[in-house]
């Protein structure tokens, strides 16, 4: 049997429930990386049919080449608002104030008030719309789903930029997740200004080299 479309899913549901019509769907990628931002997406959308958006599924499920073919349509079909934190926040802050910090900015560059389903169990701190936060949304909700791509995709391009900026490390495969490779290369090269100090086996990475933390 087919997968049941998104868009009728938790979308349909709490727009049944609350009476509402526009849905802001919120998620992240990167917050488990050893290197590169957290990248958090907002994405509006409203009660009218998505043929085009029929593939979206959450990021995890999808291939990388899927993911980028469904970049453009969801920007085309839905508006969407992206908010970075960089290594140098995510240290400062911690990574989950971090995230929640850039999930309150992408919100808040949509410019609307409508509900907000977030996929987790965090709320986003200081916003004054209503807000859900749901356990896997990202495989339940159609804009939540959207959003996990966008963010997955945009931090995906941003990690190959960072790889070809900092050479050695293999940015542009791993993506910064703490693989055999990366914790290797880590250890030999040292921190680059792309990881997270903050991290342990990035703080244990400097402490041998002798790099100087930020």
């Amino acid at each position: 049997m087919p997968p049941r479309p998104l868009e009728r899913g938790l979308d349909l549901a709490l727009r049944r429930e609350l009476g509402v019509s526009e849905l802001i769907g919120v998620d992240e990628a990167g917050r488990g990386p050893l290197a590169g931002p957290v990248v958090v997406a907002a994405v509006l959308l409203g009660p009218q049919p998505c043929p085009e958006l029929k593939g979206v599924r959450d990021s995890k499920v999808l291939t990388a080449a899927r993911r980028e073919a469904l970049f453009e349509p969801i920007r085309r079909r839905a508006q969407v608002a992206v908010a970075w934190a960089q290594p140098n926040a995510i240290d400062r802050l911690n990574i989950l104030a971090a995230t929640l910090w850039a999930m309150r900015r992408a919100v808040l560059r949509l410019g609307s008030t409508a509900l907000v389903l977030v996929d987790g169990n965090r709320r986003i701190p200081e916003l004054a719309q209503p807000q859900r936060t749901v356990v896997g949304a990202d495989a339940k909700s159609l804009a939540v789903a959207c959003a996990s791509i966008v963010a997955k995709v945009a931090r995906d391009r941003w990690m190959r930029s960072l790889d070809r900026r900092y050479p050695g490390y293999g940015l542009a495969r791993h993506k910064g997740y703490p693989t055999r490779e990366h914790r290797r290369t880590l250890f030999e090269l040292g921190p680059s200004p792309s990881h997270r100090l903050s991290f342990a086996p990035v703080r244990l990475a400097a402490l041998s080299s002798g790099t100087r933390p930020r």
